[in-house]
């Protein structure tokens, strides 16, 4: 080492005006400062991997939310086809006084239309009959006289009560 145009001997000279010397580094201390840096970028690159996989394990996947949908979509369509069938046929759809299920959800219970239309059908047909009968029982009232009087027991017994005929 000698003089540098600074004046300045063993090492170089800084803006400052204060001198540095050489540093020298073996191929270990290299090697060591080399993993120290990736270890030091991988623990940045890497350091919310964490929080990120907690947050991806609470979300909903395209495919479960499609599925949800789908579900939603099959459900509303059934429902609907069976409102449209139930007023076509003139079935009620209201809920009973005290929540009751109503005729449509009780008798019309198909999958397809097909399968509601029959059902609407057969109900319809028998609030039809159930209308044109009437809430009359046949006979309701009489009293069947079976014509076995046995007329020897109610003499006998008029006589010893001392009742008249």
């Amino acid at each position: 080492m000698g003089t540098d145009d600074g004046g300045n001997t063993g090492g170089e000279s800084t803006s400052e005006g204060q001198t540095q010397t050489e540093q020298t580094f073996t191929k270990a201390d290299v090697e060591s400062l080399i993993v120290e840096r990736l270890k030091q970028q991988a623990k940045n690159k890497f350091g919310d991997y964490d929080t990120l996989k907690a947050q991806a394990a609470g979300t909903v996947t395209l495919e479960e939310r499609l599925a949800s949908l789908e579900g939603e979509l099959t459900t509303t369509k059934a429902t609907a086809l069976r409102a449209s069938i139930a007023a076509a046929h003139g079935i009620s759809t209201a809920k009973g006084p005290k929540g009751e299920p109503s005729d449509a959800d009780l008798f019309l219970t198909g999958t397809d239309e097909t399968s509601l239309t029959a059902q609407a059908v057969r109900l319809a047909g028998r609030e039809a009959d159930r209308k044109k009968q009437g809430n009359v029982a046949p006979n309701e009232g009489e009293t069947k006289n079976s014509g076995n009087t046995d007329s020897g027991i109610r003499d006998f017994t008029r006589q010893l009560f001392g009742t008249a005929n």
